[in-house]
């Protein structure tokens, strides 16, 4: 198995094998603790407009995202695993606009199969892959800087069989990422240091979260 490490906004194909796009800071954390409250699917859209356009169609839907970190005016939650985790979801389909996970995840549709991941699911993550016959695993570090995205990799590539980190030291690296201190300084009422441990801690009980490119690009667990 050959297992690669690419980090930005634009993966390199990957014909015949499987993609894992990651996001811990915080698309992926937060589209676990949605799945975790209940909600049917995940639709990903590149820009607000078109989350917003979809909400006029549809009212039930529910829209989650960032713009430099911040909500978005008029989307239901922000990029928040904790909003998230504190809202009535069940059955629900939630909208998602984020600045590097999603827009990575749009660009990764050249692969035989296409995964989303954070911390919280990467052990999960990783079992499913052994299960399958794929010899070109990619993984995504979505943050074109970020270490956060890097430290996750390292450590799903040594569950993979490859050379890793520890669990351990890939959520020291997620609380020391430069993305993570605006949320733990504590400066601004919506960006929590809540979502930070959270994102920085693996689940037992976490699912693998696969995409869907047909007919829209769309997260559904496995």
């Amino acid at each position: 198995m050959e297992i690669l490490i690419s980090q930005g906004h634009a993966p390199p194909a990957n014909p015949g094998g499987a993609t894992v796009v990651i996001d811990v800071i915080r698309a992926f954390t937060t589209a676990h603790y949605a799945f975790l409250g209940g909600v049917h699917e995940i639709q990903l859209v590149a820009t607000a407009e078109e989350a917003l356009r979809r909400k006029q169609t549809n009212p039930e839907l529910l829209l989650a995202g960032e713009i430099e970190a911040l909500p978005i005016d008029g989307f239901d939650f922000g990029n928040s695993p904790y909003e998230i985790s504190q809202a009535d979801l069940v059955d629900k389909t939630l909208v998602q606009r984020t600045t590097n996970g999603v827009i990575a995840t749009l660009a990764a549709q050249n692969s035989s199969v296409v995964l989303v991941a954070a911390l919280v699911n990467a052990a999960a993550t990783a079992r499913w892959l052994l299960q399958q016959d794929y010899h070109n695993i990619l993984l995504v570090a979505s943050h074109p800087s970020g270490d956060e995205d890097v430290a996750c990799a390292e450590y799903l590539r040594g569950l993979l069989g490859g050379t890793g980190i520890s669990l351990d030291e890939a959520i020291r690296r997620t609380h020391q990422a430069s993305a993570a201190q605006k949320f733990l300084d504590g400066r601004h009422p919506r960006l929590r240091a809540a979502d930070i441990h959270m994102a920085a801690a693996e689940d037992p009980s976490a699912r693998p979260l696969k995409v869907n490119y047909d007919p829209q690009p769309s997260v559904h667990p496995l």
